[in-house]
């Protein structure tokens, strides 16, 4: 390892140039094929950005006012709302987010020449990585379809009377739906060539979803928003030297500030929401979580005539475990306890922490001696669990053991065909599993049931 007054090329030296390339953030975040197609567009996206650039020429002063405006108030909305968009960017790491930025960079797109367009997106776009949180090679690719976005646009709009229009031409009554239908298309190609861009990369690294490549209703509608506002910022700072943006941007700031906060909410909600359904210990389902499903499951074999396994665990003598542990190692117990029943189940079971020590497991589809040999793997399963405890004085940690656990099992329709019934049943064999001895299976009705044996002579029932 190079020490930290070691030359900036030292971590680099004698590593092979095939496995600094493998080593880059965007080829490993996707396949190879996708990496080319990153590369390509973005040497083409440069190309046409600088094939433009040599072709426009010059700026008219018009343009460099507008350029000015548009740069102006881009960094004023970036510095004032720079906390909110930190915490929308965290919250979208696993989605898309829509930069509401692209207000200015879709208004430069619609009043000014390539090159200010070119240096307006770059503007933005260096600004915003200091809050980014992207690798900067997928940054960059990012920056580079924004690009392609603008460049369209501006293509359409000097194609079109609507890069007149918005610099201040009138618009004559009989031109008003060819200006509509010019708008929609700028807007149009903006969002096109971004999603064919990111789109196409995102499906070869094999996600080719119809969400993923064109992006949820929520968050075209949030880039239909801003694209509007684009719109009204492109005219605006054409208009009394652009005293309106200084308007619009306390909008647009407005905007970013409330669509955090409607998210956040909606984060805070569909939390709560997780919460009031689960145990927060053990993260198992509470009984408001597991009811219903439960009951639905019940249903649906009822309807297929195939039979359901409904079974009541308790952990053996817990007082005894709180005692010898205390309150925080028996927490522990039992959320070692919690993933013991998520291995030992299979993906359709419905689990749950029903109260205190007990749990109630609900198995679709499940014959008597499926259930039995299920109950037996949970139950051996924790006879042979180990949780791993830090003591308060010292900090010493250390395994304990010595874990047992009792069940009883009902069935479906044999004991009965609703769920409140079925517990009862299975809580009263798993009574009988406590005075039988506990560490053991009880099936109801409870009968002698041949199977394996512990050295404590537990007593099994028949399958």
């Amino acid at each position: 390892m190079p020490s930290l007054t070691s030359p900036r090329g030292s971590r680099l030296s004698g590593i092979p140039l095939p496995r600094r390339i493998r080593g880059l953030d965007l080829l490993a975040h996707t396949t190879t094929s996708g990496f080319a197609w990153i590369v390509a567009t973005e040497v083409a996206i440069f190309a046409w950005a600088v094939v433009g650039a040599v072709s426009a020429g010059w700026p008219d002063s018009l343009s460099l006012r507008l350029f000015a405006l548009l740069t102006a108030f881009a960094i004023l909305h970036m510095e004032a709302t720079r906390p909110a968009e930190e915490r929308r960017r965290a919250a979208h790491l696993a989605g898309e987010h829509i930069d509401h930025t692209g207000v200015w960079t879709a208004a430069g797109a619609l009043v000014l020449p390539i090159p200010l367009v070119v240096v307006l997106v770059l503007v933005i776009r260096v600004r915003r990585y200091f809050i980014a949180r992207k690798p900067p090679g997928r940054y960059v690719f990012t920056t580079f379809a924004i690009t392609s976005s603008a460049l369209a646009a501006q293509a359409l709009a000097t194609a079109t009377p609507l890069h007149n229009w918005v610099r201040g031409a009138s618009v004559e009554p009989n031109q008003v739906l060819l200006a509509t239908i010019t708008v929609a298309a700028a807007f149009g190609v903006y969002y096109l060539s971004q999603t064919v861009v990111i789109g196409i990369a995102r499906g070869l690294r094999g996600d080719w979803s119809w969400v993923s490549i064109l992006g949820n209703r929520k968050e075209n509608a949030d880039l239909a928003i801003t694209l509007c506002l684009g719109l009204i910022a492109a005219w605006g700072a054409g208009v009394a030297y652009g005293l309106l943006l200084a308007a619009l941007s306390v909008v647009v700031v407005g905007y970013t500030r409330h669509t955090q906060r409607i998210e956040q909410l909606e984060v805070e909600r569909d939390r709560l929401e997780v919460d009031a359904l689960h145990d927060p210990l053990t993260g198992l389902a509470n009984q408001r979580g597991f009811n219903p499903a439960a009951t639905l499951a019940l249903v649906a074999d009822q309807a297929r005539r195939r039979p359901t396994a409904v079974m009541m665990f308790d952990l053996d003598r817990f007082k005894q475990v709180n005692s010898r542990l205390g309150h925080l190692g028996a927490n522990e117990v039992l959320k070692a306890l919690a993933g013991v029943l998520r291995t030992s189940v299979r993906r359709d079971d419905l689990v749950c922490r029903w109260g205190g020590e007990e749990f109630s497991v609900l198995l679709p589809s499940t014959s008597r001696a499926d259930a039995w040999a299920i109950a037996e793997r949970i139950r051996g399963a924790v006879e042979a669990m180990t949780v791993e405890l830090t003591k308060a004085a010292g900090g010493r940690t250390e395994l304990v053991g010595d874990f047992t656990i009792s069940g009883g099992i009902a069935l479906s329709p044999e004991h009965g065909t609703d769920l409140a019934t079925l517990q009862e049943y299975a809580d009263q064999a798993l009574a009988k599993a406590k005075d039988g001895g506990r560490n053991q299976i009880r099936v109801t009705p409870s009968v002698p049931l041949p199977g394996p044996r512990t050295n404590r002579e537990r007593t099994l029932d028949p399958s």
